[in-house]
């Protein structure tokens, strides 16, 4: 039995497979988002630092999410503003780059006022500060309007 080769057939063959494999690797790089989650504790009442207890009077009546660094580490700060009717908890801390740039987004869950607390104080993993932090917030109970 004789059995022949077709060489242009192989080589064409062996660059689709080549540039079908590659295919599965880039692309899903190029048009996924590159965002990662970041790992806090919430951070007790009795064990926050004295730094952000006393900056808390600036910023407890606004209804927004601060970062700071105490000591090397980073510290997210989540207020409800003036808004008694809730307390607030953090449902998730993701970061991504845009345009450059290192922006968080923390996810605030507006709950029932005997649920959750008027500021959150997190200790995240985070090595340094973001280049912007944006709140998203959402309302969880009976009573969901502002």
């Amino acid at each position: 039995m004789d059995v022949k080769f077709n060489m242009k057939g192989m080589i064409y063959g062996i660059f689709l497979i080549i540039f079908i494999l590659a295919g599965f690797i880039i692309l899903p790089k190029m048009f996924g988002e590159d965002i990662k989650a970041v790992d806090y504790v919430i951070v007790q009442r009795d064990s926050i630092p004295d730094k952000i207890l006393d900056m808390m009077d600036d910023y407890i009546d606004q209804e927004r999410a601060l970062a700071t660094i105490i000591d090397g580490k980073v510290y997210v700060i989540v207020t409800r503003g003036k808004n008694e009717e809730y307390g607030i908890d953090v449902e998730k801390i993701t970061l991504e780059d845009r345009d450059g740039k290192q922006v968080m987004t923390v996810g605030a869950v507006y709950k029932e006022k005997e649920d959750a607390y008027p500021f959150v104080v997190l200790e995240t993993n985070m090595e340094s500060l973001p280049d912007k932090i944006e709140l998203n917030q959402k309302f969880s109970g009976q009573n969901k309007s502002k």
